[in-house]
């Protein structure tokens, strides 16, 4: 019987640290690392680097605990107000603080040794830069997602593993600028949108991001003109078709939450819950095109 109450309590421990790291959101950091990788590649037997495994291990479940348990950690004045919480995702509670900054601990142990192991100067300074952002989006006294229009553009760290990996196989010089802030503002427009459901609950708890501040017709508005410039930047400097893609993916469903108000909260939890899918489809199209356009299979 105590067995059984151990087995009990190791699997809820388990499912708890799994739960906190967010599995549906995984690919936001796994993808980019991963794109990143198809574009500075030459050839299929890269992708055999130790490196590149070591990379889609770190950012598929350590950095995502990391970013998101400290997000969980800082916003309990927050959550108790957010609908998201509960259901689609979990709530957190206090008395997992020890075991929560423990693990946090030695994420950033192992991010020191996924550093050394980045061949470039450039790609361990962009490694640093990402653990900034994910640390002081949430935390205080920064606490970037509390503070006007930086909480959109802090978010630039969802496409950072894209860049870490490039720079590791690149030089500066070589990078594209204009695709940079396409996916940077792809990455604000996600933020926004997804700060779309949290007006109620961070006005709530007098937080004031740039969703409450715009409020939810102009914060939807910003967003879309995000999406939009992401757009266009794809259909000129990656494909037209990619560029129509993204219209369809992301410019029409913040076209649909336009339309609707505060009251509407779960027609917009919906639709926000679909863009982890979108984005997977997104990303995967991305991928693969990349792939054969440069015909990396020889």
């Amino acid at each position: 019987m105590i067995q059984i109450f151990e087995t009990q309590k190791i699997m809820k421990q388990y499912h708890w640290i799994i739960n906190i790291s967010r599995p549906r959101f995984w690919t936001y950091l796994a993808g980019p690392w991963a794109v990143g990788m198809v574009t500075a590649v030459t050839q299929f037997s890269d992708f055999a680097d130790l490196l590149f495994w070591v990379g889609m291990l770190f950012f598929l479940w350590p950095a995502n605990f990391f970013l998101y348990g400290l997000n969980d950690f800082a916003d309990r004045d927050t959550d108790q107000w957010n609908p998201k919480k509960g259901n689609y995702e979990g709530l957190y509670v206090s008395d997992k603080d020890r075991t929560l900054l423990m693990i946090c601990g030695g994420v950033l142990v192992s991010s020191l040794i996924f550093g050394w192991m980045l061949p470039s100067i450039e790609s361990q300074y962009v490694l640093l830069l990402w653990l900034l952002l994910s640390s002081f989006y949430s935390l205080r006294p920064l606490r970037l997602k509390s503070r006007l229009f930086l909480d959109s553009f802090s978010n630039v760290l969802y496409i950072l593993p894209g860049v870490i990996v490039y720079l590791a196989y690149k030089p500066l010089s070589e990078l594209s600028w204009p695709l940079v802030i396409g996916a940077w503002t792809w990455s604000m427009g996600m933020h926004l949108f997804s700060a779309l459901p949290d007006i109620a609950a961070d006005r709530n708890a007098n937080v004031k991001t740039t969703a409450v501040w715009l409020g939810h017709r102009y914060a939807t508005l910003l967003t879309l003109l995000y999406f939009a410039t992401a757009t266009i930047l794809s259909a000129l400097y990656v494909e037209l078709w990619m560029g129509l893609l993204g219209f369809l993916a992301y410019c029409v469903p913040t076209i649909y939450v336009l339309f609707l108000t505060e009251k509407d909260n779960q027609k917009l939890l919906a639709v926000y819950k679909a863009f982890p899918l979108i984005n997977f489809i997104c990303g995967g199209c991305l991928f693969i095109y990349i792939f054969f356009k440069y015909n990396l299979l020889g």
